[in-house]
Parts: structure tokens; sequence; C-alpha cells
């Protein structure tokens, strides 16, 4: 009988190779769908564009629009989850001597580069999402979540998981994430000219000062 391990092998790195590719087109083809879509309902508003508009600007139909975005207000926030991970990762890289404020305040670099890299499609998408009620509690609830994998975090950097440990993390946490939404909102009402880490910067020192030395 002939060996097929090889051949086997084969097979299977190439299936694998496939399914990563077509997840590589799929996300590409996603965040291009996003970025027409966000910049159409920034010129018409959130509420009088529909899917079907969306869809017609992007040149798909209405039901390949849903493969891509469940709903309407996913174009706007879905991708803040994968901006909490990258938050979380910056904030686990961070030393355990520097103070837990500090270190949360610059875990938030991720998304200080988002704004510089691509500042125009980055306050598009905040004003956007600071537009209507429920995109604002959406983009809430998107932080609540994130506290609740940033907390455990922060408690851990002191070799501490005690109740009333996590109860701090979860208070400096918190703080830290509603700093992040006052700051988002002045950005986007100054249009972008002031600096997003500057106004970082502001609301963290408002509330405890903090030093990057």
């Amino acid at each position: 009988m002939p060996d097929t391990t090889d051949y086997a092998g084969f097979v299977h790195t190439s299936e694998t190779a496939r399914t990563g590719l077509r997840a590589v087109t799929r996300e590409a083809i996603r965040s291009q769908v996003a970025l027409r879509a966000v910049e159409l309902l920034d010129e018409q508003g959130f509420d009088n564009t529909t899917v079907e508009d969306l869809a017609a600007a992007v040149g798909i139909s209405p039901r390949s629009f849903f493969r891509y975005f469940p709903t309407k207000e996913d174009v706007v926030i879905g991708n803040l989850m994968p901006m909490g991970r990258l938050v979380e990762k910056e904030l686990l890289a961070r030393p355990k001597s520097e103070a837990a404020w500090a270190a949360l305040r610059e875990s938030l670099s991720p998304m200080v580069l988002s704004t510089e890299s691509d500042p125009v499609n980055v306050l598009r998408q905040a004003r956007v999402a600071s537009s209507t009620p429920g995109l604002r509690a959406r983009t809430i609830e998107r932080h609540e979540i994130w506290a609740l994998f940033l907390a455990p975090v922060v408690a851990r950097r002191r070799d501490d998981t005690s109740a009333t440990a996590m109860l701090t993390a979860g208070a400096l946490t918190h703080c830290a994430l509603a700093c992040l939404h006052i700051a988002t909102n002045a950005w986007v009402s100054s249009e972008g000219r002031n600096p997003f880490t500057e106004l970082l910067d502001i609301a963290f020192s408002s509330v405890h000062p903090f030093s990057r030395e």
C-alpha cells in the first residue's frame, strides 16, 4: 500500500491555507464595505439611511450586506471588540512596576495610533457612533464588555485577585473607559483638530495625575 502520509499532510495544509485566504479576503471586503457605508451614514445621517441604501452604495445586495454585518449598527461599532483586545494586549505588556492608572492610559495606544494613521475615517466613524442615542448606548455597552477582561488584568498586575482587589481594579478600569469616552467626544467636537492623545492625557489627569517617566 502506498504511503499517503505526505499527501494527506499536503491536503491538510492546502485546505488550511485556503481557509485562511478566505478569511483574509472576507475581512478585506468587510473593511471596504464598512468604510463606504460609514461615509454614507455620515453624509445622510444614520436614521435617514437604510440598509438598502448602504448595500447599493457598495454594489452588493442587502442579503450580501447582512453576511458581513448582522445589523446596521454593527457597520459603525463592529470593530470595537478587536480594538478592545488590542488594548488588552497592550495592558498585559505594561511593566508591573508601572502604576495601574498610568498602565491603563498607555494601553490605549492602539486607539491613538488609529486616529493618527487614518484620522479622516476614524473621525467619521466616531462622529456617526455619537450621532444617535442607540449608537451611543451600544458603544458604552461594548466598553462595558472591555471592562470584563481588562479589570482582571489590572488586578493580576498586583498578584491579587481578592474581592477587594477586583473591586478596585473594576473601578479603575471603568474610570479609564469613561475618560476614553469623554476624550473621544471632545475629539469629535473639535473635528479632529485637537490631538486625541492630548485629550486623553487631559481626561486621565483630571481624575488622577500620572507620569510616563
